[in-house]
């Protein structure tokens, strides 16, 4: 008698998916560790106080009110990707782990960035959109496609 094969259902084949997804844009990225440059002057930090990413000073200056949410995530896209427009204040010569979480905040948070921000930033990152705006790739990953998709692997 042949057993029945067992078929892994389409919610388990969208989770299965996601899984991997997250994976493999998980943030493995690390920093390297930095050798001094002979004739480089050193920074010296005080007993307990240690250098902080660009990244790290444009989070305390919005945490602190001294910049607004939206104009944080602004500078803290520069800092990922185009340091030289980063303000003089915000530059750190200490390496930013990451951009992985900084591409999903923005993406999150789209809706409460200024028009302006929203524009420069997505010259860097790109938006993910709302359900039923044409271009997005929120609807790629339907029930009728899965279904379809399979069908197509039988």
């Amino acid at each position: 008698m042949r057993r029945p094969t067992l078929r892994p259902s389409v919610g388990f084949l969208a989770m299965a998916i996601a899984v991997v997804a997250l994976l493999a844009a998980g943030c493995s990225c690390r920093a390297p560790d930095a050798e001094p440059v002979s004739g480089e002057s050193q920074v010296t930090y005080s007993t307990g106080e240690r250098p902080m990413s660009s990244l790290e000073l444009i989070e305390a200056a919005v945490r602190s009110g001294v910049l607004e949410y939206s104009t944080g995530l602004l500078y803290k896209t520069y800092a990922m990707f185009d340091s030289t427009s980063l303000p003089p204040e915000y530059e750190s010569d200490v390496p930013s782990k990451c951009g992985t979480p900084l591409i999903l905040e923005v993406q999150r948070n789209w809706n409460m960035l200024s028009l302006d921000d929203r524009a420069e930033i997505s010259q860097y990152i790109e938006p993910i959109g709302v359900p039923g705006d044409t271009g997005t790739q929120l609807d790629d990953v339907t029930p009728d496609r899965l279904k379809h998709e399979r069908e197509k692997l039988d």
